[in-house]
């Protein structure tokens, strides 16, 4: 047993990690900057040193073995004690120090989350704080891997993470001002069918993170043609006002917009979709002093 953890390249098993995160070598080798074909040699490089299947192949998709899902689970639970090796390292001997990184989703807008992290700076002015803006995919996948302190996305939560709810969202559908669908009152959910589609990138119909927006398209057939799709509001919304299409939009964030006539509300008018935003937390990661005291003060407030 020495001799494998003596012998076992570590390079192998992030690679392996990242791979079975993707559910795709493709997506794993874009990710790790490397070629589809040096991805998948060092899975089977992996194997070898092993001694077992951790993956089985069929044409372009895998599943993971027992093996392979025993050796991700391990590896995950290294990786995220290893990327935070640098957080052990702080020291604070008369006041609290470090740096918080939070993963968030674009343009959560939550006067309560303002209000607490603006607490919290104003008690220890010395903590850094850094907000990485990306997917609920991604937002998801550095919770879990333990790189940042905890995430602010909406979605489909793995069991394996903690979830709060944060906030919900109510969603409006809406055109620019030059489409032929602007000032329309008589239009239904049906006449929309076939319109150009502006969506987020985690808005995937049939993925992973599938929420009340994605599953209100798919049930009115809405947006089966992506013609072009974003991870940032403003984006995304600036691509509907200049007429690439039709899309959904926090109503709160789109209102002022709309009342300058840049954007045009199409239905459904009621019984709108929605989205929960949460805040979500790896459990089994080590945290810093400062990260744990902002966890605590947060999941205290929302206890509440």
């Amino acid at each position: 047993m020495s001799d494998f953890a003596r012998n076992l390249d570590w390079n192998l098993l992030y690679t392996f990690m990242v791979v079975v995160q993707n559910e795709s070598m493709t997506k794993a080798a874009e990710e790790l900057l490397r070629s589809q074909p040096a991805v998948s040699l060092a899975v089977k490089r992996l194997e070898k040193s092993t001694g077992k299947r951790l993956l089985m192949r069929k044409g372009n998709s895998f599943t993971v073995t027992p093996a392979g899902q025993a050796l991700y689970d391990r590896a995950t639970e290294v990786y995220s004690t290893i990327s935070r090796l640098p957080l052990t390292f702080e020291k604070a001997p008369r006041a609290l120090t470090g740096k918080i990184r939070i993963a968030s989703i674009d343009h959560v807008e939550s006067r309560d989350l303002n209000a607490r992290l603006t607490r919290f700076f104003e008690k220890y002015p010395n903590v850094e704080l850094e907000i990485l803006v990306a997917t609920t995919a991604d937002v998801i996948r550095m919770v879990e891997r333990g790189s940042v302190t905890f995430g602010l996305c909406d979605g489909v939560i793995p069991q394996s993470l903690s979830a709060s709810e944060l906030l919900s969202e109510r969603f409006g559908l809406y055109c620019g001002p030059n489409s032929h669908l602007a000032g329309r009152t008589d239009l239904t959910p049906m006449d929309l069918r076939g319109e150009p589609f502006i969506g987020f990138t985690a808005d995937v119909l049939g993925g992973s993170h599938m929420g009340d927006v994605t599953a209100f398209r798919a049930s009115a057939s809405i947006g089966q043609y992506v013609r072009g799709q974003s991870s940032q509001v403003n984006e995304v919304r600036r691509m509907i006002e200049c007429g690439l299409g039709i899309g959904f939009l926090p109503i709160h964030l789109a209102d002022p917009y709309a009342a300058r006539g840049n954007l045009f509300r199409l239905p459904p008018y009621e019984n709108e979709p929605s989205a929960t935003v949460y805040l979500i937390v790896n459990q089994a990661v080590s945290l810093s002093e400062a990260e744990q005291l902002l966890l605590e003060e947060m999941q205290r407030e929302w206890a509440g």
